[in-house]
């Protein structure tokens, strides 16, 4: 199989950004408190087996 000769166009692409960034909105302020504390705490605190959803 031959590898594409397409490359995404820097400006086309800065556009799709801009306009993704404008529908999410703002992160709330809870939002950024699971993120602190995701960054703090670390993988151990993830959940495993049924609560994080994976069938056993």
């Amino acid at each position: 199989m031959k590898p594409s000769k397409r490359q995404a166009k820097p400006l086309i692409v800065a556009q799709f950004e801009a306009e993704a960034r404008r529908l999410a909105g703002d992160v709330s302020q809870n939002q950024r408190r699971f993120l602190r504390v995701g960054l703090a705490k670390g993988k151990e605190m993830e959940p495993v087996g049924r609560l994080a959803g994976t069938p056993v």
